[in-house]
């Protein structure tokens, strides 16, 4: 069987969704199912280039598609319907594959390749389901541009259900993280270190944690790891926020960009607390990455975030846009040694027993087979 995972964005571009996808293609491939990327061609910002390439990363080819941004100042569904670039020439590609295996809710690989009867999977990492309820267009390419949808938390699934998709057709795998990279450390944590990784963007909350740096009663270092994101002025906002602070002389704030797997590892191994603000969340990658660590959590209560940790047990979950509350929460923490031991120990067997990289696997290969029998049966009956 040979599978082509098919997503708006790929390594080296640094995001949850491009974490998830690399890890899943390599241990397919490492479990004998062929799995290949595409990807359109873009850049660090996630601007589209006219210009097309074949690469090996991690032994695996990687088709990078050209594209144009046609409406490149609209992302609204009313207008764009999820088709957001023109891709250049790509669907011979998919004939060579049995599987094709879309992510994201960028509609433009899907809407452009509904002609190739291949059997079609749709993994959602998270949806805007309000604007999606309003706009009809966008709503009916959802429900038929595949034949199945991976919801990767249970709210997506009601959402995805809400909006027309048939119960049957949606199937749950969460994301996952490989627990032997990601494991406990060697030596003790060091203390007060707090830990934010992710994409340097106003929905993470970023702005957040730094305010309820003010009402901590000792002094923290606080580690910030993730890419620049789209918004420019929000990424320089941080930058001041970064430079007034360490300026007062409290806290430490350190900025590190974006880092591999292996270098981020050792971050979340010295926390003594991994801290995630969001607005709005699919079902962070980061948490589990922490949590496989040993490293209690401190998170909001949106999306599927309350499906991975459990309040007081695993980490504390707090409402969004409220720096008391963090702040109340991450001093609590760092006053209970005993408790973030505890929380460490439960959060990583958690992991182990639900989240692992090996689980989601088994559930791939599982919905490969379903799928590529059904489209096999399907072709001798017609």
């Amino acid at each position: 069987m040979r599978v082509l995972m098919v997503t708006p964005c790929y390594y080296p571009v640094k995001g949850g969704t491009e974490t998830t996808v690399r890890n899943l293609t390599m241990i397919l491939n490492k479990n004998g199912i062929q799995t290949d990327v595409m990807a359109f061609n873009v850049n660090q910002n996630r601007k589209p280039k006219w210009q097309g390439k074949m690469e090996k990363i991690d032994g695996i080819k990687v088709f990078r598609i050209p594209a144009l941004n046609w409406l490149w100042k609209l992302h609204s569904y009313r207008i764009t319907a999820g088709v957001n670039l023109i891709p250049g020439r790509f669907t011979h590609i998919l004939k060579n594959y049995d599987i094709l295996h879309f992510h994201e809710f960028e509609l433009s690989f899907p809407f452009f390749s509904f002609l190739i009867k291949k059997p079609k999977l749709l993994h959602l990492h998270g949806i805007d389901y309000v604007s999606l309820r309003r706009h009809h267009i966008s709503r009916f390419l959802l429900r038929h541009l595949a034949h199945l949808y991976i919801s990767i938390s249970k709210s997506i699934e009601k959402d995805l259900e809400m909006l027309g998709i048939p119960r049957d057709r949606i199937l749950y795998v969460p994301n996952s993280v490989d627990t032997d990279l990601f494991k406990p450390p060697q030596k003790q944590k060091e203390d007060n270190l707090l830990l934010f990784v992710g994409r340097i963007s106003a929905g993470k909350g970023l702005h957040i944690l730094m305010e309820s740096l003010q009402y901590l009663k000792e002094n923290v270092r606080l580690v910030i790891i993730g890419p620049q994101d789209w918004d420019i002025n929000y990424y320089q906002s941080i930058l001041k926020i970064i430079e007034k602070e360490n300026r007062k002389g409290k806290h430490e704030i350190r900025y590190l960009g974006a880092l591999e797997p292996v270098e981020l590892v050792e971050w979340y191994q010295k926390a003594t607390l991994f801290i995630l603000p969001s607005f709005i969340e699919g079902f962070p990658v980061t948490i589990l990455e922490a949590l496989a660590c040993e490293t209690p959590v401190i998170a909001t209560l949106v999306g599927g975030i309350p499906e991975i940790i459990q309040n007081y047990e695993t980490g504390i979950l707090v409402p969004r846009s409220d720096c008391k509350s963090l702040a109340e929460a991450i001093q609590y923490l760092l006053e209970n040694k005993d408790v973030r031991l505890k929380m460490a120990h439960k959060g990583r067997k958690r992991v182990i027993r639900e989240y692992s990289i090996d689980n989601a696997c088994k559930k791939l290969c599982a919905i490969y087979n379903q799928l590529d029998s059904n489209h096999k049966l399907l072709g001798q009956m017609s």
